[in-house]
């Protein structure tokens, strides 16, 4: 773990923005600034050269404070912030703001069909077919999910960073009760899982799966010879797939163009 990127502060972000822009002397660089080292190692396969990716001193709520701050450099419009989009109502997106399709990172990739069938036949062994596996997943987790929207809504703090669940998955059947009493939110148990009931559009599965929960699921159903790949381990697998023309399919794609178009810079390829 980089310490020194742990420690640092929204000021010493602003400082090495504008220490990048001083050294450009060619005045093509672009900047995109994000919530993890995730997004950094995303952003390193999709971006063009001319384009540098810092992380976010504290996640999400971090990048929402570094883009509003007041100093000049930050307000450049080669400045710009890509985040999950989690929960949010996207007709309160700020300016310069762009999240990726469906609910976060993960879910934009696999809801490319060629990269999840492609994981599918290389790492899974179980009964479901390509068109069920991640559906599935999905679905499992949708009480879950919906309870981490809520949770989202409601300003609340439940530290499910914390809650480790792959021991709870036995076979491919996911112990919802036993999951919701770990996080102590028996409670609201049967609420979410009525809603979950109420599902019908596939894209809504998509909008409301939190990418660290399906990486964990799939990672404790699917293998890597004989081990359990793990949440880590299905993330490696899919940075390692995506190619810039995979990218391309994507909505976020579409708006990064669509902006680059718009103000005459460079974050992507056409």
């Amino acid at each position: 773990m980089d310490s020194i990127r742990e420690n640092r502060t929204k000021e010493d972000v602003v400082d090495e923005v504008r220490m990048m822009f001083s050294a450009d002397i060619k005045g093509k660089l672009s900047i995109v600034l994000v919530e993890g080292s995730d997004d950094i190692r995303f952003m390193k396969i999709v971006m063009e050269e001319n384009v540098a990716c810092i992380e976010s001193p504290y996640g999400k709520h971090g990048l929402e404070d570094l883009m509003n701050t007041d100093d000049p450099v930050i307000q450049r419009k080669e400045v710009i912030a890509v985040r999950d989009k989690d929960y949010m109502d996207l007709t309160q997106l700020p300016d310069r703001f762009f999240v990726y399709d469906g609910c976060c990172l993960e879910t934009m990739i696999l809801k490319d069909l060629e990269i999840s069938e492609s994981f599918h036949r290389e790492n899974y062994k179980g009964t479901a077919t390509k068109e069920s596996y991640i559906l599935g997943a999905m679905s499992q987790l949708a009480p879950y999910s919906i309870l981490r929207r809520i949770n989202e809504q409601e300003n609340g703090e439940i530290a499910f960073q914390k809650c480790k669940f792959g021991h709870l998955i036995d076979g491919e059947t996911l112990k919802i009760e036993d999951l919701f009493d770990k996080v102590g939110q028996a409670d609201k148990l049967q609420t979410c899982v009525e809603e979950a009931k109420s599902i019908v559009e596939e894209n809504e599965l998509w909008n409301i799966t939190n990418g660290h929960d399906l990486c964990t699921y799939l990672g404790t159903v699917s293998n890597l010879g004989k081990n359990r790949l793990g949440e880590e381990g299905v993330r490696n697998i899919l940075f390692g797939m995506y190619r810039k023309n995979d990218f391309k399919k994507t909505k976020l794609y579409d708006t990064l163009l669509q902006y680059q178009t718009r103000n005459g810079l460079k974050f992507v390829s056409e």
